[in-house]
């Protein structure tokens, strides 16, 4: 019997992947407003720059790690391990070099205020983190499970994300709990944090859903340990690795209590997996 949900963070529950693009472009709006360029043609240089400085240059023994230089423009690697070691105090130099690459390969000219610039970015990115409209509909809806949110990244920028969207009330009660990836160093798809939000919803595998928006880590981790899961597909991203395919799927979360009642509640229901041919 299905006893506790637990959600993925980003993208599944709070804005995140389009932030990123959006506030490059902001960047150079806002400070460079004369600066006229096709905006793809300035995307797709701010972006190769970021992975070659950022990434590639300072992540360079780190390639396993999800981390890369989108994250350290905005403190996104903070916590505690390894790589918070390796960043400690160096934040600052990294993403003034991040930057005054990118404003040098625009060849914009005279330019002092990149602290300005690094401190704004910040807040842009901060003042994005917002859930979708269909997250606290939803979760207001399941107060007779046990909730639990499972999210690669690091526990104190992560809670900082649920607590900015207004969600860390529902997490924080006695029947809830948050797992990062920092807190057991492993992220998913391995097993340990599927394991570690289990113990402290004192929950089997059998018992919980894992709902998220990343066939990749999500998903697979969870099919890999027998655990049901929802894919939440909200801009209909092909997926092709049989391994990574979900036992369902929907495109927003509206639509999981419809499935919870019919598929997990309702024995009489059928039990067939909708996504089979």
């Amino acid at each position: 019997m299905i006893k506790g949900i637990v959600f993925d963070l980003d993208d599944t529950l709070t804005v995140h992947e389009d932030l990123y693009n959006i506030n490059y472009l902001k960047i150079i709006h806002i400070f460079f407003p004369e600066y006229k360029n096709d905006q793809s043609k300035i995307l797709d240089l701010m972006i190769k720059i970021i992975d070659e400085v950022g990434t590639k240059k300072y992540f360079y023994n780190y390639k396993n790690t999800k981390f890369g230089g989108r994250d350290i423009l905005w403190a996104d690697c903070g916590g505690k391990g390894e790589i918070d070691e390796y960043l400690n105090g160096c934040y600052l130099e990294i993403q003034y070099a991040i930057w005054k690459e990118i404003i040098s390969s625009l060849e914009i000219k005279n330019i002092s205020n990149f602290k300005n610039i690094i401190d704004t970015y910040k807040y842009l990115m901060w003042s994005g983190i917002k859930t979708f409209s269909d997250v606290i509909p939803t979760l207001t809806k399941l107060k007779n499970f046990k909730l639990g949110i499972l999210t690669n990244g690091m526990q104190i920028h992560q809670r900082r994300k649920i607590s900015t969207a207004g969600i860390l009330g529902i997490f924080s009660n006695k029947n809830t709990s948050i797992v990062t990836s920092s807190e057991c160093s492993f992220g998913k798809p391995f097993e340990k944090p599927y394991k570690l939000i289990c113990d402290k919803l004192s929950l089997n595998f059998s018992e919980i859903i894992m709902v998220g928006d990343r066939p990749e880590g999500d998903i697979l981790g969870a099919n890999k340990l027998g655990i049901k899961n929802v894919l939440i597909n909200r801009k209909s991203t092909n997926y092709s690795n049989p391994e990574e395919k979900p036992d369902y799927e929907i495109n927003n979360l509206f639509e999981l209590t419809n499935l919870l009642k019919n598929q997990f509640l309702d024995n009489k229901k059928s039990k067939s997996h909708p996504n089979s041919a």
